[in-house]
């Protein structure tokens, strides 16, 4: 289907939606109206989403816990509270037509409840208890009222068992890797999938960066727009969401409107930050020549010492090169409603100096949702959002044009004081702070997001909900080199050169879901749900380049006014269709068995292809509801287990033979376009088809103020798609795509959410949570034959048997101390991890009487390696590391496990057999262990009493200081473990001259009106 298809299809829909809708039950109504606090504290609760089942009426309440409900029909009608964090309760209410019921309700705190509603990968009944799958919930507006959060991939990082997130790097503005559940393929994404209010947006990071760096996608949304994040981890997933969202699925649920209100409420945040490299960089050293010891020499540090003397340098902090970077923010929302509509709006900046001259970050952001609900049967929901950003990245991470690459790779050596251009311990030529900054790595973004949300109820049996969005997103990158005289960079880049790239992202989404629920029996004892629903999602992407070199003055620097220009242009689009059904069967709300399927379609393939099958069962059973469950202390429990199967498609045109273009002479003087083959396609491809299993149980203690939640996970994937090199003989440009090998993960998740004191005047809340992981390539072959281990980036390893991308290298198996030998094996193996197999996070709340709280987060990540590629090339190829050249810095066994052989003439390294062999092959002392412990955050807020914020009008008024990144505790031997040089590789867990995660200190003040 073509994105003009999609657009017409989506505007039928939306027609026919709204011509249904003229038909409106006329019955007479009247209002429900009260206020919602804390059970024993009679403090007015806030944000408690009030609804009238069997229609679409909803309200939400006030920083007074005040809520009303318009037009709700006359008669019996039942009424749900509910809020994260508390118990939500379900209470018959009787309405008279033309008169306001008053109905006031308190909430008990709870640290779970199984009547929580979940709206991510859920159909039919969406309470948690009659969910086989589990679906994790990140309270984010809470998050973000106390802590140091300022993007969504904070709001992720260590919150949840199962989802584990890796910064790239400390530089401003840079993405994060996100996994849910290991990884499950060698060449698709394993990136999980984003929704934002029930469309899908562009995941992941854009093309365009520095080396290993770039811009997150995920960064766009603004934390002040947040309600709430559900994320599913399980067979869930696919069914709703397709057979991508078998990597996992994030759904982001903005803020909404209180309906019903009858006062504007707005909040601003000022926010005001400091941030430290958190980083030493270390020393360069060199041994001292003849020439550079002479009287005459113009070398400072070695002129009038003796051969050999060593001597060290530290340009990064010679120059100050580093700087102390500034965060500034702020942020304004506003919140308001009427009888039957509701409305969110928000704006915000922020403006961010990392660390380094060349790096910043500026972003602009928008919000409007607004809410009407004309009658109990309709409901609308549109938003629209809009971000400009600009994002400036410095030149690191295996780049020699970057501050750490210049600084860490230059030699004291270099260094003069006769004030002539030089290296001057830089790595480059006169490539010092001036010539470094000068060069722009620039990306701005423009981005849109529209959606529109009809629910309709045209009876109290009968749900639907019609979703259209776009995501509308465009690029710009630049990547500039100034001419100049002195050969600061490559001869080619000395004459200026300007890249720019366009490039274009559109993404649209129409998602149908209908349910129809009744119930039977002589007691009413059983509910069914049967949901039917479509799904499709068009997205196209555009590109196009120019590269000009050589400028006559760096003041036009233009690609139209360089001597030598050249371009590029690239064009896709994609589209996936999907069908689903799901019955539910519940019995006396306490057992509850789910069947469904999804019936998906690519134009990945370019061919016509059988759609294919991703059916799920699963079942639930809440043993608390039994009479015969009788453990006093045992508030909930429930076990469940869930079944499905999920399938992944390549690129677009995978299947196809292609040709490209390529020249050819048809005279002397004369040459025209021709065709040679690219790739020879398959056309027996089919997708990646992958089993998940998932078990589990939830159960509560106390009187619900302890909460349990214990998950187990088994999933295979088969049919991987792997790019198999053809015979050069034949031809091809490219390899193509065959279907060979299996992945198997499976692990354990737990969480604990307690609220582990409650006195007077102190509060205590703790969230505990951690997961196990093994993740194994369990083979390289099919009927069609086998695949031999191969390599992935630096010292990644498709293995059998072993995790996908294993660190490898010849081990060590010998070091003779007397001889020098070092003996090492003939045959590459694994060393160590690339993904953790043991995860875990401690978030502490401390409420110290009604104005201050306290919180604070640590998390682990465990068995896992990190190839230290900086000190690799420091030691082995320039050779400026204090362990390889000052004498002591490391043990004699220590520096020859590095080193091989001390002794001249002889090979570093010899091989069972005899055959010689090099470092380069013997990389077993730089893949390090990097097992860590963070002290992740560390915030105090200070709420102020009414009578001080009264004298400036606000009706509340909060201060908060805030740390991240305090401590780490870890071996690794290299800056920091946990971030990652190449983002764009999958399987590459390497540091690379690469900036370290950034300490900051963060000072907010929060007002509502």
């Amino acid at each position: 289907m073509r994105r003009l298809d999609v657009k017409a299809l989506a505007m039928a829909a939306g027609m026919l939606l709204l011509a249904t809708g003229q038909v409106r039950a006329q019955g007479v109504a009247g209002a429900i109206a009260g206020t919602v606090t804390i059970a024993g504290a009679r403090t007015p609760l806030s944000d408690v989403r009030v609804q009238v089942a069997g229609t679409v009426l909803q309200a939400s309440t006030n920083v007074r816990g005040e809520y009303r409900l318009a037009n709700v029909p006359a008669g019996q009608q039942t009424i749900s509270f509910s809020r994260i964090g508390y118990k939500a309760e379900r209470i018959r209410v009787t309405v008279v037509a033309g008169q306001t019921t008053t109905h006031d309700q308190a909430l008990t705190e709870s640290a779970a409840s199984l009547t929580q509603v979940v709206v991510t990968g859920t159909a039919g009944n969406q309470e948690r208890r009659a969910q086989a799958a589990t679906v994790a919930s990140v309270d984010a507006a809470k998050l973000v009222e106390s802590g140091p959060i300022s993007s969504v991939q904070e709001l992720l990082t260590a919150r949840t068992a199962g989802v584990s997130v890796s910064k790239s790097s400390g530089s401003a503005g840079t993405a994060s890797q996100i996994r849910i559940r290991g990884n499950s393929s060698i060449s698709l994404s394993n990136t999980p999938l984003i929704f934002v209010d029930g469309m899908r947006v562009s995941e992941g990071q854009p093309s365009l960066g520095v080396n290993g760096q770039v811009a997150d996608r995920l960064n766009d949304i603004s934390p002040d727009d947040i309600e709430s994040i559900e994320i599913v981890k399980g067979p869930a997933a696919a069914t709703l969401y397709g057979a991508d969202a078998s990597v996992g699925v994030i759904q982001i649920i903005t803020k909404r409107g209180k309906m019903g209100a009858q006062k504007f409420t707005q909040s601003v945040r000022s926010e005001y930050g400091f941030i430290g490299a958190n980083f030493t960089p270390p020393d360069n050293w060199g041994a001292c020549t003849a020439a550079l010891v002479a009287p005459t020499s113009v070398n400072p540090l070695c002129r009038g010492k003796a051969v050999g003397a060593l001597v060290s340098d530290n340009p990064l902090r010679r120059t100050n090169a580093f700087r102390a970077g500034v965060d500034r923010t702020f942020g304004w929302t506003g919140r308001g409603g009427g009888q039957n509509y509701g409305y969110f709006v928000s704006g915000g900046y922020e403006s961010q100096y990392g660390t380094l001259p060349n790096n910043e970050l500026t972003r602009y952001n928008g919000r409007v949702n607004f809410s009407f609900t004309p009658d109990p049967k309709w409901a609308l929901d549109a938003s629209v959002s809009f971000v400009r950003s600009f994002t400036q990245l410095p030149d690191n991470d295996n780049n020699i044009y970057g501050f750490l690459g210049g600084g860490l790779l230059g030699s004291p050596l270099s260094r003069q004081d006769n004030g002539l251009p030089s290296q001057d311990g830089w790595f480059g030529f006169a490539r010092q702070v001036d010539a470094i900054t000068a060069i722009k790595n620039s990306l701005q973004t423009s981005r849109n997001l529209y959606s529109l949300t009809a629910n309709y109820t045209p009876v109290p049996w009968f749900t639907s909900r019609l979703t259209l969005g776009g995501d509308i997103l465009r690029d710009e990158f630049t990547r500039f080199f100034p001419k100049n005289a002195v050969g600061q960079y490559a001869a080619a880049l000395n004459g200026g050169s300007n890249s720019q790239t366009r490039q274009g992202f559109d993404r649209f989404t129409l998602d149908y879901l209908g349910n129809v629920r009744s119930e039977w029996g002589s007691e009413r004892q059983w509910e069914t749900n049967v949901s039917f629903g479509a799904q499709t999602i068009a997205s196209r992407t555009e590109s196009i380049g120019a590269t000009g070199v050589g400028f006559v003055v760096n003041s036009n620097p233009t690609v139209g006014s360089a001597s030598s220009t050249s371009g590029s242009q690239d064009y896709g689009e994609q589209t996936q269709f999907g069908l689903l059904g799901q019955v539910q069967v519940g019995y006396r709300n306490k057992i509850f068995v789910q069947l469904a399927n999804r019936i998906d379609r690519f134009s990945s393939f370019g061919r016509p292809n059988d759609a294919f099958l991703l059916p799920k069962i699963g079942v639930t059973y809440t043993l608390s509801e039994e009479r015969w469950f009788k453990l006093p202390w045992v508030s909930d429990f429930r076990v469940r287990a869930a079944y499905g199967e999920t399938g992944r498609t390549p690129g677009a045109g995978a299947a196809l033979t292609t040709f490209i273009a390529a020249p050819y002479a048809i005279s002397a003087t004369t040459s025209a376009a021709g065709a040679v083959p690219n790739n020879p396609g398959n056309t027996n491809l089919k997708a990646e088809r992958g089993t998940e299993f998932e078990a589990g149980a939830d159960w509560s203690m106390f009187r619900n103020r302890v909460n349990f939640e214990l998950t187990g996970f088994y999933k295979v994937t088969k049919d991987l798609l792997l790019q198999v090199p053809l015979p050069p003989s034949l031809g091809y440009r490219s390899n193509p795509f065959r279907n060979i090998g299996e992945v198997m993960n499976r692990g354990v998740e737990f969480t604990v959410n307690a609220q582990m004191l409650r006195m007077r005047d102190v509060q205590w809340d703790m969230r505990y949570s951690m997961n196990t992981l093994t993740n194994r390539l369990n083979s390289l072959s099919n009927d069609q034959g086998t695949v031999a281990p191969f390599f992935v980036g630096n010292v990644g390893r498709m293995i059998p048997g072993y995790q996908l991308g294993v660190m490898s290298s010849k081990r060590i198996l010998a070091i003779n101390p007397t001889t020098g030998v070092v003996t090492v094996d003939s045959v590459f193996s694994p060393i160590n991890n690339v993904l953790p197999t043991f995860e875990a996070s401690l978030y502490n709340t401390f409420r110290l009487g009604k104005y201050v709280q306290v919180a604070f987060s640590i998390d682990t990540k465990r068995d896992f390696g990190v190839y230290n590629l900086t000190d690799y090339f420091r030691e082995t190829q320039v050779v400026r590391s204090a362990r390889r050249l000052v004498p002591g810095a490391v043990s004699a066994f220590e520096w020859q496990r590095r080193y091989g052989n001390p002794n001249p003439g002889t090979p570093a390294f010899v091989q069972l057999g005899g055959a010689a062999t090099t470092v380069a092959e013997v990389r077993e002392a730089f893949i390090q262990p990097g097992d860590f412990t963070r002290i992740r955050e560390l915030s105090t807020t200070l709420t102020l009493p009414a009578s001080w914020t009264n004298r400036i009008g606000a009706s509340s008024a909060a201060f908060t200081i805030a740390f991240q990144n305090l401590m780490l505790f870890s071996n690794y031997q290299g800056a920091d473990p946990e971030v990652l040089t190449n983002i764009a590789s999958q399987f590459d867990r390497a540091e690379f001259l690469t900036v370290p995660t950034p300490r900051r200190v963060i000072m907010r003040l929060n007002l509502s009106f």
